[in-house]
């Protein structure tokens, strides 16, 4: 049924726009699409209604138009008009003053509104010939719209200016034409006392370009430098022709051309217009030729502006715009020789300096800036140029001075300063530091320094020492030399060069070298692992045979005084991670010449007993070896680097939110740059692909053997899958963690072997249950044939007793297992024993014996289950593809197919790790969502 009669609501709402609604004439709104059409019938402005989407606005449904669509609907009745319509009030106001403002809007009567002169924003007055529309009585009518109860004519001045701004907005023509200028009024750039004592009629016009100003001049100022120091500024009117770019002195009348003195009066009314709104630069309402240092200064940093957003032309010194937009620099600049007191060492050591400043080429004594400060100077003409000083700027300087001083400049200041990429302006706001927006201007002992921190063939080179018994390479002799140049300054050092690179050797060169160099000695403590103990003393015996060394472990070790007496006799002190936390007091009491950590990873989680201790060890020398800095998260190098160069790296929650959470979470390649730089100096890491190491090995193969499950571990699989994910939305963030790494733990035992999964004590049929155990015994069968020698490594002490009673079943043969349960001794005489190839297979804990250990012996290399952790695995691999070995190495990773070892093997094959960027737990796993971790474990 066609409607006839429709009441339309108009409801001014936000930002200068209206919301229409309707209703039939029983007061029941109306579907949108009912009466749109009809209302917009002929509106070409909203493209006849096909540009307004239906919206709403409270519980009401309508449409939305700007205050130009409602002055050109109402203004043109564009309506169908075969559709009786009724208005609300303010409906009713639009249909009788629309035509109105329509026809004042395309008549250009465009005149700002600067009778309320404290108004907060600028508002186009409404014309006279709207007003002059209606009799004084209908502006006097009071109008409620949305509970505010105004006058028509409010209501009518609104709906022009709004009507006006969105008719600028949608006219590309006039945006084009007045873009600028309104935007000078509507960011209120001037005030409204200052746009009411410029802005006559006819300047309004002439400025916004509705009319032509006349002159065949454009009126300009130009401000000049004194001659010296101390002059007055002079301030100037000058005259340029329209047709001619000549330029005359206003007050030059002599040299005006034929037809400018007709004009003279326009040159006196924008004097006056002028020191109007500069009433500082004002005298007898003229503007003052001679200005003061503070007046030039206001007219440099504010008049400038405000005129030149008015359109007049500026001339000012040429030197100001070199220097308006800079801020005076503040350095500290190294004291002395060196700047560098031999006695305290370290990157907090103490600096001393001198303040410098500068500006346009103009260096300044802190006694020059402080005299020019307590004179209050604002522009200075100095050694023949001139600076400027903002006297905001330079409370802040001194606010940063302050706190400079109090702090101390260290030498980490330094180094950060001279290390990190360039950061964004705006992070350096909240670096806590005090020297963070202080240039370090460095003297000549300390650019050496950078330069042989930054470029490792600018170390000095020291003679091997006399007591080396072998060769170092050349790549071995840089790392000896670059541990003894970080010495001479107390700097921290992680050695991370690949695993079976010689390490060793270069930490008992470094030891050497610091004995022959230093007269009074004081012995080096080295901690490792139980598990390479004995193989440390083994290579001191051997590489430095004249080095006493004292074994500081199990159940007999000494304490108290008589370990001091033992230490202090020694060279070198040996003890194992797990003594740190335990015989700390003791340790403590010895002042160590250098503390080295082999296999640094075991202090890598910040908050355990063992990494705290270590970390709270005090030495002249803190040394870091291992050849993964880095397995899974930054904290962990935070945690080494905590020890070798406390501090330098700012705390852990300094660390986290600098570092941790714009690299691993947001992947932000400048801060990856950023803490590549800082880092770089204090780690040396070559592998065994660098030209420079060339080491001649031998290649080495890695090749996945891919095993199915078999129907009892499929079965099983599937079960314990289904189990999990049964419980797992029920349960808090923690206990979901903690079910999942249950449930990815049992996963992979039972990838293994169902017995592992199963717990079984004597399990039976070994070999037949798993076809991962049957690809081993293949392996082995060929290693054995062959007569070859291989290393199997498993995680499970349960699985690698399973895989001795497979193999000794099968080949008749005793594998020995090295797992974390065997003392010391016999774990070194196995090692020695597969070294002189007394038995072919060697079975490992890889948490035992992953690190640490020489196994050339070895030219096969088995890793039974995953570890999820490419460089954990690697270091493996590492113990028989190191140096010393000449043949060529296969490397067998066991994988079941269709499982979640295979998914996850897939995602680190694509990675990007970390530990490729910048030098990988599972927990990563925990934090996926519920659908890809079903996708991840679920058989396939």
């Amino acid at each position: 049924m066609e409607i006839k009669q429709i009441h339309i609501d108009v409801i001014p709402i936000a930002d200068g726009r209206y919301f229409l609604t309707g209703e039939d004439l029983n007061g029941v709104e109306l579907e949108t699409y009912k009466w749109k059409k009809l209302l917009f019938f002929r509106h070409k402005e909203s493209y006849y209604g096909t540009m307004l989407d239906e919206d709403k606005w409270g519980v009401s449904q309508g449409v939305i138009v700007s205050a130009w669509q409602l002055v050109t609907l109402f203004g043109k009745e564009s309506f169908n008009r075969l559709v009786e319509w009724e208005w609300d009030a303010a409906g009713d106001i639009c249909l009788s003053t629309a035509h109105a403002i329509y026809d004042a809007i395309l008549a250009k009567e465009w005149h700002p509104d600067f009778s309320e002169l404290d108004a907060e924003k600028f508002h186009w007055k409404l014309p006279e010939s709207v007003l002059d529309e209606f009799h004084q009585p209908f502006w006097e009518e009071q109008l409620v719209i949305n509970d505010r109860q105004l006058l028509v004519r409010e209501f009518v001045a609104e709906l022009f200016h709004h009507g006006l701004e969105s008719y600028f907005h949608e006219n590309e023509t006039m945006k084009y034409l007045l873009g600028d200028k309104l935007d000078v009024l509507r960011n209120q750039q001037l005030t409204a006392t200052q746009l009411a004592a410029f802005f006559t009629e006819d300047r309004w016009l002439e400025w916004i370009g509705l009319k032509e100003n006349p002159a065949p001049f454009a009126i300009g100022l130009r401000l000049e430098e004194p001659p010296d120091d101390f002059g007055a500024w002079n301030l100037t009117l000058f005259l340029r022709g329209k047709n001619e770019p000549m330029l005359i002195a206003a007050d030059d009348y002599a040299s005006y051309p034929a037809g400018w003195e007709a004009f003279s009066d326009r040159v006196d009314d924008e004097e006056k217009r002028l020191a109007a709104i500069f009433p500082q630069l004002e005298v007898d309402g003229r503007l003052k030729s001679l200005l003061t240092e503070e007046e030039a200064w206001m007219f440099l940093t504010e008049a400038s502006e405000t005129l030149i957003a008015l359109g007049i032309e500026i001339l000012l010194p040429s030197w100001w715009e070199a220097i308006k937009n800079a801020n005076l620099k503040v350095k500290a600049r190294m004291k002395g020789q060196t700047g560098y007191r031999r006695s305290f060492v370290g990157l907090n050591a103490m600096l001393e300096y001198d303040w410098r400043f500068s500006m346009n080429g103009v260096d300044l004594s802190e006694d020059d800036f402080q005299r020019l400060v307590n004179e209050k100077r604002r522009l200075v003409y100095l050694r023949g140029r001139w600076i400027k000083l903002d006297h905001g700027f330079i409370h802040q300087i001194q606010e940063m001075m302050k706190k400079a001083d109090k702090e101390g400049l260290h030498i980490r200041d330094l180094l950060q300063q001279e290390l990190a990429a360039e950061e964004e302006a705006d992070e350096e706001v909240d670096d806590p530091r005090a020297f963070a927006k202080i240039q370090i201007e460095l003297n000549r002992h300390w650019k050496q320094m950078i330069k042989q921190l930054s470029e490792t063939k600018e170390i000095p080179d020291v003679p091997v020492p006399a007591g080396l018994h072998g060769e170092l390479r050349p790549y071995q002799k840089l790392g000896m030399n670059w541990l003894l140049f970080l010495r001479t300054y107390g700097f921290g050092a992680l050695l991370a060069d690949d695993m079976g690179l010689g390490k060793t050797v270069q930490l008992i060169s470094y030891i050497l070298a610091v004995k022959e160099q230093e007269a009074v000695g004081h012995p080096s403590l080295i901690i490792c692992p139980t598990s390479v103990l004995g193989n440390w003393q083994k290579e001191l015996e051997r590489f430095a045979p004249d080095l006493r060394v004292h074994l500081h472990y199990g159940p007999n070790r000494l304490k108290g005084a008589l370990f001091t007496e033992e230490a202090m006799a020694a060279d070198v002190v040996l003890t194992s991670f797990g003594l740190t936390h335990l015989d700390f007091e003791v340790l403590e009491s010895v002042e160590w010449s250098a503390i080295a950590i082999d296999e640094a990873q075991n202090i890598k989680n910040a908050d355990t007993k063992q990494s705290r201790a270590v970390r709270k060890l005090k030495g002249r020398h803190h040394i870091a070896l291992t050849g993964t800095p880095m397995e899974n998260r930054l904290s962990e190098l935070w945690s080494i680097f905590d020890f070798t160069n406390r501090g330098y790296l700012g705390s852990a929650g300094q660390f986290q939110k600098e570092f941790i959470l714009p690299i691993e979470k947001e992947e932000q390649t400048e801060k990856i740059a950023k803490l590549q730089s800082l880092i770089k100096p204090f780690l040396l890491r070559r592998t065994k692909k660098d030209e420079e190491v060339a080491l001649n090995l031998p290649d080495k193969v890695e090749q996945k053997e891919y095993c199915p499950l078999s129907a009892e571990q499929a079965s099983l699989y599937e079960q314990l899958v289904k189990d999990t994910f049964a419980k797992i939305e029920t349960l808090s963030g923690f206990e979901r963690k903690g079910l999942i790494l249950q449930m990815l733990s049992r996963l992979k035992q039972l990838c293994n072997h169902p017995a592992l999964y199963l717990k079984e004590e004597n399990p039976q049929q070994l070999i037949d249950r798993s076809a991962k155990m049957e690809k081993m015994i293949d392996l082995v069968s060929a290693v054995l044939e062959q007569e070859e020698s291989c290393i199997i490594f498993t995680q499970y002490i349960h699985m690698g007793e399973m895989i001795q009673a497979a193999l000794k079943k099968k080949f008749s043969i005793d594998v020995p297992f090295l797992n974390g349960s065997l003392p010391k001794a016999k774990r070194d005489e196995l090692i020695t024993k597969f070294q002189d190839r007394q038995f072919p297979v060697f079975l490992l804990s890889l948490k035992a014996g992953g690190t640490g250990l020489n196994l050339t012996a070895a030219n096969h290399v088995v890793h039974y289950d995953r570890w999820w952790n490419p460089a954990v695995e690697n270091q493996a691999t590492d113990r028989a593809y190191r140096i010393g070995q000449s043949r060529f190495v296969h490397v067998h990773k066991l994988i079941s197919t269709g499982t979640l070892e295979e998914k996850i093997d897939e995602m680190l094959e694509k990675k990007q790790t970390l530990n490729d960027q910048i030098i990988q737990s599972d927990s990563w796993i925990t934090e996926l969502s519920t659908d890809d971790l079903q996708e991840l474990v679920f058989l396939s």
